[in-house]
């Protein structure tokens, strides 16, 4: 295990206020999509939002695509307690905690980070999780309208940044069947020279399912087995995803401990494990987690290695148990320094929808673990 160095650059605020600089160019936009916002500068559109139910918590979990609209790179930043969601009772869902916010680098008054960069017609995406607790008779809302803010980081000479144009985004009509079109607030970018527009960016996965290309890897699930295990028959989903670097460089990859999580097409959730607790949830992949990484997952270019990562549903009873999974997690891009450091280089949050698993009855092999306790369990009952 590798220590892993935190603060990826120097973080200075040396000022307020930057404008955008000229070149926004035309292309993408909105075109009239649902649940897209659009400025100068960038697109956001969300590609995923789920409720779900933890205890007593309500939460929301919702993908927003970003794609760099300038000639440029492009560096956001998540604006520290602007998140809010707002459903048609009433109630206010916020964010809480750094792990609330995925991929995307946070500023608040301690600074800010700028992990977060678009290439010229790039785009990427980021996750973001809200949550309330209601009282006993509250009555909870199913349509939703979700506001935040983002804020452009301007790299200057020496590792520092400034704080440019802050963009208040709001999508409304949010768990229905037929959102409605978000408006943007227009930008003073707008009325700038227009520049050719940047080229967009392809998609190395060619519109296969159950396939995520967010950068400088692909990421494929090949398989989702599905299992019963312990004393109150815990749900087990167990994925395997496979990496492919897309680089001409090595690829240096990490899990981010603790960002993996499936909602059911019921609204349940499964866990990597319970809170509290190291994050042993994957095989195959090293984690980054209390501040030290395993940068031992490393891919050649062109090179593909599986990780399996498992995710489990605690005591689900009688309930029943859902037949469509949509999973999120994020993993980091790591730089292995001289001094035998760790440094995270980015962080890319990933969604897979409309996924639907294999139980073993239909055919498909147990882990070996699984099947030592069965045979365990079979001795027991003999005696």
């Amino acid at each position: 295990m590798q220590t892993l160095s935190l603060k990826l650059l120097p973080i200075v605020m040396l000022g307020l206020g930057l404008p955008a600089a000229a070149g926004a160019a035309q292309a993408p936009s909105c075109a009239g999509q649902p649940r897209c916002a659009e400025v100068a500068s960038f697109t956001a559109a969300i590609t995923d939002f789920r409720t779900s139910t933890v205890g007593r918590n309500r939460i929301i979990t919702t993908t927003v695509r970003f794609q760099n609209r300038l000639n440029r790179p492009l560096i956001l930043g998540y604006v520290d307690g602007s998140g809010v969601a707002t459903d048609d009772q009433g109630n206010r869902y916020t964010l809480y905690g750094e792990s609330s916010v995925r991929a995307m680098g946070i500023i608040n008054r301690q600074g800010l980070d700028p992990k977060f960069v678009l290439e010229p017609g790039q785009w990427s995406d980021a996750r973001f999780e809200l949550s309330w607790t209601p009282a006993r008779n509250d009555i909870f809302g199913l349509s939703f309208v979700l506001e935040l803010a983002v804020r452009e980081i301007t790299p200057l000479q020496g590792r520092q940044f400034r704080l440019g144009l802050e963009h208040a985004l709001r999508f409304e009509g949010l768990g229905g069947e037929t959102p409605t079109p978000a408006a943007a607030p227009a930008s003073p970018a707008t009325a700038a020279a227009p520049a050719a527009p940047p080229a967009p960016m392809e998609d190395a996965c060619a519109g296969k399912p159950r396939c995520n290309h967010p950068g400088p890897f692909v990421a494929e699930i090949q398989s989702i087995n599905a299992s019963h295990a312990g004393t109150y028959n815990d749900h087990v989903l167990r994925i395997s995803l496979r990496f492919r670097n897309l680089t001409d460089q090595p690829l240096v990859l990490g899990y981010s401990a603790k960002s993996s999580k499936i909602i059911d097409n019921f609204g349940n959730e499964y866990y990597w494990g319970r809170a509290g607790t190291y994050d042993t949830s994957v095989t195959g992949m090293g984690v980054v987690q209390a501040n030290q990484a395993n940068a031992s997952f490393v891919l050649s270019p062109g090179e593909s290695r599986n990780a399996t990562f498992q995710l489990i549903r605690y005591r689900p009873g009688k309930n029943p148990i859902g037949t469509g999974f949509t999973w999120d997690l994020a993993v980091e891009q790591l730089d292995v320094l001289a001094s035998n450091q760790v440094r995270s280089v980015r962080q890319y949050s990933l969604n897979f929808q409309d996924l639907a698993a294999r139980t073993a009855a239909a055919g498909q092999a147990q882990n070996p673990g699984e099947a030592v306790q069965q045979l365990k369990d079979l001795f027991r009952k003999k005696k």
